[in-house]
């Protein structure tokens, strides 16, 4: 019973910062804004609450396939992240895009987010 209400609790969750991100998003795209950071951030939190609402009952059992799909999406993970440095900084050296610090580490840990929790539920499918 209580697998069953932890995954219904992480969908509601993932529900409501899908909402709650819709609504930012579109204010601050309307205001011409975007990206503020925390805007981008609230995807992330959404991307994570529904990863888990799918990954909970088998991350719960912590045998070996989650400790190697937690491992290899790890490994895979740093990799996206990378690029998504050297893409980062190219177009900020190159004046491609012209963001805040701010804006750019919001959208550096969106990324890092959104890829690990993302990796997980590929690579559970995978294995």
């Amino acid at each position: 019973m209580e697998k069953q209400y932890d995954r219904k609790l992480f969908l509601f969750f993932g529900v409501f910062f899908v909402l709650l991100s819709v609504l930012f998003n579109w204010a601050t795209i309307s205001t011409g804004a975007f990206p503020a950071g925390h805007d981008v951030l609230l995807i992330a939190l959404a991307i994570i609450a529904l990863c888990n609402a799918y990954l909970a009952p088998q991350f719960i059992q912590n045998d070996e396939r989650t400790k190697m799909i937690r491992a290899r999406g790890m490994f895979v993970s740093y990799y996206f992240v990378l690029g998504y440095m050297i893409i980062m900084l190219t177009l900020l050296h190159f004046h491609v895009i012209e963001i805040s610090a701010y804006q750019a580490v919001s959208v550096l840990a969106a990324l890092t987010i959104s890829t690990v929790f993302l990796s997980f539920v590929i690579l559970s499918r995978k294995y």
